[in-house]
Protein backbone atom coordinates (compact mmCIF):
# COMPACT_ATOMS: atom_id res chain seq x y z
CA UNK A 1 0.00 0.00 0.00
CA UNK A 2 1.11 3.56 -0.69
CA UNK A 3 -0.80 4.95 2.29
CA UNK A 4 1.44 6.34 5.03
CA UNK A 5 -0.80 4.83 7.72
CA UNK A 6 -0.12 1.35 6.31
CA UNK A 7 3.65 1.79 6.73
CA UNK A 8 3.79 2.39 10.47
CA UNK A 9 3.16 -0.68 12.61
CA UNK A 10 3.22 -1.69 16.26
CA UNK A 11 4.70 -5.11 16.92
CA UNK A 12 4.67 -7.07 20.18
CA UNK A 13 6.35 -10.38 20.97
CA UNK A 14 5.31 -12.54 23.93
CA UNK A 15 6.49 -15.92 25.25
CA UNK A 16 3.63 -17.67 23.46
CA UNK A 17 2.71 -15.43 20.55
CA UNK A 18 3.24 -12.27 18.54
CA UNK A 19 1.05 -9.54 17.03
CA UNK A 20 1.69 -6.84 14.45
CA UNK A 21 -0.90 -4.09 13.92
CA UNK A 22 -1.14 -0.80 12.09
CA UNK A 23 -0.43 1.97 14.56
CA UNK A 24 -3.60 3.81 13.52
CA UNK A 25 -5.76 0.81 14.48
CA UNK A 26 -4.17 0.50 17.92
CA UNK A 27 -5.00 4.15 18.64
CA UNK A 28 -8.72 3.64 17.90
CA UNK A 29 -10.70 2.75 21.02
CA UNK A 30 -12.42 -0.62 21.29
CA UNK A 31 -10.98 -2.02 18.08
CA UNK A 32 -9.59 -5.54 18.21
CA UNK A 33 -6.09 -4.08 17.87
CA UNK A 34 -6.59 -1.58 20.71
CA UNK A 35 -8.04 -4.24 23.02
CA UNK A 36 -5.27 -6.71 22.25
CA UNK A 37 -2.50 -4.15 22.75
CA UNK A 38 -3.69 -3.20 26.22
CA UNK A 39 -4.85 -6.67 27.28
CA UNK A 40 -1.37 -8.08 27.91
CA UNK A 41 -0.51 -5.12 30.11
CA UNK A 42 -3.74 -5.15 32.12
CA UNK A 43 -4.54 -8.85 32.37
CA UNK A 44 -1.28 -10.83 32.23
CA UNK A 45 2.22 -10.89 33.68
CA UNK A 46 3.82 -11.82 30.36
CA UNK A 47 7.15 -10.23 29.53
CA UNK A 48 6.39 -8.33 26.33
CA UNK A 49 8.86 -6.94 23.81
CA UNK A 50 7.30 -4.11 21.83
CA UNK A 51 8.46 -2.04 18.86
CA UNK A 52 7.25 0.61 16.47
CA UNK A 53 8.10 -0.33 12.88
CA UNK A 54 8.43 2.16 10.03
CA UNK A 55 8.54 0.52 6.60
CA UNK A 56 10.75 2.52 4.24
CA UNK A 57 10.85 0.41 1.09
CA UNK A 58 12.48 -2.60 -0.52
CA UNK A 59 16.06 -3.43 -1.49
CA UNK A 60 17.12 -6.65 -3.16
CA UNK A 61 13.66 -8.10 -2.71
CA UNK A 62 13.75 -7.52 1.06
CA UNK A 63 11.53 -5.17 3.04
CA UNK A 64 13.50 -2.51 4.87
CA UNK A 65 12.57 -0.16 7.67
CA UNK A 66 13.31 1.40 11.03
CA UNK A 67 12.71 -0.37 14.33
CA UNK A 68 12.05 1.57 17.54
CA UNK A 69 12.08 -0.20 20.89
CA UNK A 70 9.12 0.63 23.16
CA UNK A 71 8.64 0.28 26.89
CA UNK A 72 5.48 -1.82 26.65
CA UNK A 73 4.27 -1.12 30.19
CA UNK A 74 4.44 2.62 29.57
CA UNK A 75 3.23 2.40 25.99
CA UNK A 76 -0.01 0.49 26.55
CA UNK A 77 -1.00 3.08 29.20
CA UNK A 78 -0.11 5.84 26.73
CA UNK A 79 -2.37 4.20 24.14
CA UNK A 80 -5.26 4.09 26.61
CA UNK A 81 -4.80 7.79 27.37
CA UNK A 82 -4.47 8.98 23.76
CA UNK A 83 -6.73 6.64 21.76
CA UNK A 84 -9.53 8.19 19.70
CA UNK A 85 -13.16 7.02 19.61
CA UNK A 86 -14.30 5.03 16.58
CA UNK A 87 -18.05 4.34 16.45
CA UNK A 88 -18.27 3.29 12.80
CA UNK A 89 -16.78 0.69 10.48
CA UNK A 90 -15.86 0.95 6.81
CA UNK A 91 -16.52 -2.33 4.98
CA UNK A 92 -14.34 -2.73 1.90
CA UNK A 93 -15.68 -4.73 -1.05
CA UNK A 94 -14.40 -5.46 -4.56
CA UNK A 95 -16.35 -2.61 -6.13
CA UNK A 96 -16.56 -0.08 -3.33
CA UNK A 97 -17.07 0.59 0.35
CA UNK A 98 -19.93 1.12 2.75
CA UNK A 99 -20.13 2.41 6.30
CA UNK A 100 -22.04 1.11 9.31
CA UNK A 101 -22.06 1.50 13.12
CA UNK A 102 -19.66 -0.76 14.99
CA UNK A 103 -22.57 -2.26 16.95
CA UNK A 104 -24.28 -3.46 13.76
CA UNK A 105 -23.61 -7.10 12.88
CA UNK A 106 -21.91 -8.15 9.64
CA UNK A 107 -20.60 -11.54 8.57
CA UNK A 108 -18.36 -10.78 5.62
CA UNK A 109 -20.82 -12.05 3.02
CA UNK A 110 -20.68 -10.69 -0.55
CA UNK A 111 -22.75 -7.59 -1.23
CA UNK A 112 -25.21 -7.79 -4.17
CA UNK A 113 -23.92 -4.52 -5.60
CA UNK A 114 -20.36 -4.25 -4.29
CA UNK A 115 -19.22 -7.83 -4.76
CA UNK A 116 -16.94 -9.91 -2.54
CA UNK A 117 -16.07 -8.67 0.93
CA UNK A 118 -12.36 -7.82 1.34
CA UNK A 119 -11.79 -6.37 4.81
CA UNK A 120 -13.03 -3.84 7.32
CA UNK A 121 -11.49 -1.07 9.39
CA UNK A 122 -12.64 1.26 12.13
CA UNK A 123 -13.36 4.87 11.24
CA UNK A 124 -12.48 7.56 13.80
CA UNK A 125 -15.29 9.89 14.87
CA UNK A 126 -12.85 12.79 14.47
CA UNK A 127 -10.30 11.85 11.76
CA UNK A 128 -8.18 14.93 12.39
CA UNK A 129 -7.78 13.96 16.05
CA UNK A 130 -6.37 10.59 14.99
CA UNK A 131 -4.05 12.21 12.45
CA UNK A 132 -2.72 14.51 15.17
CA UNK A 133 -2.11 11.58 17.53
CA UNK A 134 -0.17 9.74 14.81
CA UNK A 135 1.83 12.87 13.93
CA UNK A 136 2.77 13.25 17.57
CA UNK A 137 3.89 9.63 17.73
CA UNK A 138 6.09 10.17 14.69
CA UNK A 139 7.58 13.37 16.11
CA UNK A 140 8.42 11.58 19.36
CA UNK A 141 10.54 9.06 17.42
CA UNK A 142 12.45 11.53 15.25
CA UNK A 143 15.09 12.62 17.82
CA UNK A 144 16.04 9.05 18.75
CA UNK A 145 19.65 8.18 18.02
CA UNK A 146 20.54 5.18 15.82
CA UNK A 147 21.75 2.02 17.51
CA UNK A 148 23.34 -1.26 16.47
CA UNK A 149 20.80 -3.99 15.73
CA UNK A 150 23.15 -6.90 16.40
CA UNK A 151 24.05 -5.47 19.81
CA UNK A 152 20.35 -5.12 20.62
CA UNK A 153 19.67 -8.75 19.73
CA UNK A 154 22.66 -9.87 21.82
CA UNK A 155 21.38 -7.86 24.79
CA UNK A 156 17.95 -9.49 24.45
CA UNK A 157 19.55 -12.93 24.56
CA UNK A 158 21.62 -11.97 27.61
CA UNK A 159 18.46 -10.76 29.32
CA UNK A 160 16.61 -13.96 28.46
CA UNK A 161 19.29 -16.10 30.11
CA UNK A 162 19.56 -13.87 33.19
CA UNK A 163 15.78 -13.83 33.67
CA UNK A 164 15.61 -17.62 33.48
CA UNK A 165 18.50 -18.00 35.94
CA UNK A 166 16.81 -15.67 38.44
CA UNK A 167 13.51 -17.52 38.09
CA UNK A 168 15.12 -20.92 38.76
CA UNK A 169 17.01 -19.63 41.81
CA UNK A 170 13.85 -18.02 43.20
CA UNK A 171 11.72 -21.12 42.69
CA UNK A 172 14.32 -23.44 44.22
CA UNK A 173 14.43 -21.16 47.27
CA UNK A 174 10.65 -21.31 47.63
CA UNK A 175 10.48 -25.12 47.82
CA UNK A 176 9.83 -26.31 51.36
CA UNK A 177 10.85 -29.94 50.80
CA UNK A 178 12.66 -32.04 48.18
CA UNK A 179 10.28 -32.58 45.26
CA UNK A 180 12.11 -35.10 43.09
CA UNK A 181 10.39 -38.48 42.60
CA UNK A 182 12.66 -40.15 45.20
CA UNK A 183 12.63 -37.08 47.50
CA UNK A 184 16.42 -36.74 47.45
CA UNK A 185 16.64 -33.59 45.31
CA UNK A 186 15.04 -30.23 44.70
CA UNK A 187 14.06 -29.56 41.11
CA UNK A 188 12.58 -26.81 38.93
CA UNK A 189 11.54 -27.20 35.31
CA UNK A 190 13.33 -24.99 32.80
CA UNK A 191 10.85 -22.73 31.04
CA UNK A 192 9.53 -24.51 27.91
CA UNK A 193 9.74 -21.12 26.18
CA UNK A 194 13.44 -20.84 27.06
CA UNK A 195 14.19 -24.43 26.03
CA UNK A 196 12.43 -23.93 22.70
CA UNK A 197 14.48 -20.93 21.58
CA UNK A 198 17.78 -21.38 23.46
CA UNK A 199 20.90 -22.63 21.71
CA UNK A 200 23.27 -25.11 23.36
CA UNK A 201 25.53 -22.15 24.20
CA UNK A 202 22.62 -20.37 25.88
CA UNK A 203 21.93 -23.46 27.99
CA UNK A 204 25.61 -23.70 28.92
CA UNK A 205 25.59 -20.05 29.98
CA UNK A 206 22.47 -20.62 32.05
CA UNK A 207 24.14 -23.56 33.78
CA UNK A 208 27.22 -21.45 34.59
CA UNK A 209 25.07 -18.73 36.18
CA UNK A 210 23.33 -21.07 38.62
CA UNK A 211 25.36 -21.18 41.88
CA UNK A 212 24.97 -24.83 42.85
CA UNK A 213 27.75 -27.43 43.16
CA UNK A 214 25.41 -30.41 42.68
CA UNK A 215 23.49 -28.89 39.76
CA UNK A 216 22.52 -30.91 36.72
CA UNK A 217 20.02 -30.44 33.89
CA UNK A 218 18.07 -33.62 33.23
CA UNK A 219 14.83 -35.06 31.99
CA UNK A 220 12.47 -37.03 34.23
CA UNK A 221 10.91 -40.39 33.54
CA UNK A 222 7.21 -40.06 32.67
CA UNK A 223 7.47 -36.25 32.65
CA UNK A 224 7.90 -33.77 29.86
CA UNK A 225 10.51 -31.03 30.00
CA UNK A 226 14.04 -30.39 31.22
CA UNK A 227 14.74 -29.84 34.92
CA UNK A 228 17.37 -28.06 37.00
CA UNK A 229 18.11 -30.50 39.83
CA UNK A 230 20.22 -30.03 42.99
CA UNK A 231 20.87 -32.29 45.97
CA UNK A 232 18.63 -31.78 49.01
CA UNK A 233 21.68 -30.80 51.14
CA UNK A 234 22.76 -28.05 48.73
CA UNK A 235 22.73 -24.51 50.11
CA UNK A 236 19.85 -22.87 48.25
CA UNK A 237 20.26 -19.39 49.75
CA UNK A 238 22.56 -18.18 47.00
CA UNK A 239 22.36 -15.60 44.26
CA UNK A 240 22.77 -15.89 40.52
CA UNK A 241 26.36 -15.73 39.32
CA UNK A 242 26.94 -12.87 36.93
CA UNK A 243 28.64 -14.18 33.80
CA UNK A 244 32.13 -13.05 32.97
CA UNK A 245 32.54 -11.19 29.72
CA UNK A 246 34.26 -13.31 27.10
CA UNK A 247 37.87 -12.52 26.18
CA UNK A 248 36.76 -11.97 22.59
CA UNK A 249 34.15 -9.41 23.69
CA UNK A 250 36.64 -7.63 25.97
CA UNK A 251 39.16 -7.36 23.13
CA UNK A 252 36.44 -6.09 20.79
CA UNK A 253 35.34 -3.43 23.29
CA UNK A 254 38.95 -2.35 23.88
CA UNK A 255 39.52 -2.06 20.14
CA UNK A 256 36.36 0.00 19.67
CA UNK A 257 37.25 2.30 22.57
CA UNK A 258 40.69 3.02 21.12
CA UNK A 259 39.44 3.57 17.56
CA UNK A 260 38.88 7.18 16.41
CA UNK A 261 35.25 8.27 16.65
CA UNK A 262 33.36 8.75 13.42
CA UNK A 263 30.93 11.54 12.68
CA UNK A 264 27.35 10.58 13.55
CA UNK A 265 25.26 9.30 10.65
CA UNK A 266 22.71 11.57 9.06
CA UNK A 267 19.89 9.05 9.25
CA UNK A 268 17.93 8.95 12.47
CA UNK A 269 17.87 5.15 12.55
CA UNK A 270 19.77 2.26 11.09
CA UNK A 271 17.66 0.62 8.42
CA UNK A 272 16.83 -2.99 9.13
CA UNK A 273 15.83 -5.81 6.84
CA UNK A 274 12.56 -7.49 7.78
Amino acid sequence: SDKAEDKTLLWMSRPSGTYCFRERDVFLKDTRQYNTWKFYGEQTRDHVLAYAVELTGKAGGKIRGNLYELDYQQHFRHVIAEAVKADNLILHYEKGDKEQPTAQYFDGSPDPKLGAFLRYEAKPNEPENLREVLRQEQRSREPLAPDDFKSHVAALRDGLILTEARRIVAELNELSAPNSPNKTHFMVELSPYFVQIASSKDTDRLFSMLPYKSLCFTGMRDRHGLYAVIHKDENREQEVRRPRASIRRQLSETKQASAPKKAPPHTKKNELEV
